[in-house]
């Protein structure tokens, strides 16, 4: 059992945090973020918002995670000399894709980000 603390902060700045990443201040006992997306570049200036993309499509999206065995089980003690966790400053570009920014423990994170790229170009 995860034993409880208080978390203290200065300052963070974070400039972006997109497609099911998560920000976290305190512990976490489970984290589950899940993203997929299709990115199209196109050649030329047209825009249109429907570019026919399906995530039906694609192979990747469809497949099961093959995802590494559990390893063998470690035992660990840790001792809190502090019921809090401090921060003083962190300055943070960006965080994006199902992944996580933590301040705190965290006990089990299962994460998954799948994205399909594809370009089109002009028939010549």
């Amino acid at each position: 059992m995860m034993e409880k603390r208080t978390v203290h902060t200065e300052k963070i700045r974070l400039n972006g945090l997109t497609y099911s990443a998560i920000f976290n201040i305190g512990d976490t006992k489970l984290a589950r973020p899940r993203s997929k997306g299709i990115a199209v570049q196109k050649e030329g200036a047209s825009f249109q918002e429907d570019h026919g993309a399906d995530f039906n499509e694609y192979e990747l999206f469809q497949q099961k995670a093959n995802w590494p065995p559990p390893g063998p089980p470690v035992q660990k003690m840790t001792i809190q000399h502090r019921g809090t966790i401090q921060v003083n400053r962190l300055n943070i570009i960006g965080v994006t894709q199902s992944a996580i920014f933590q301040v705190g423990s965290i006990n089990q994170v299962d994460s998954e980000a799948r994205l399909k790229h594809t370009r089109k170009y002009l028939s010549g």
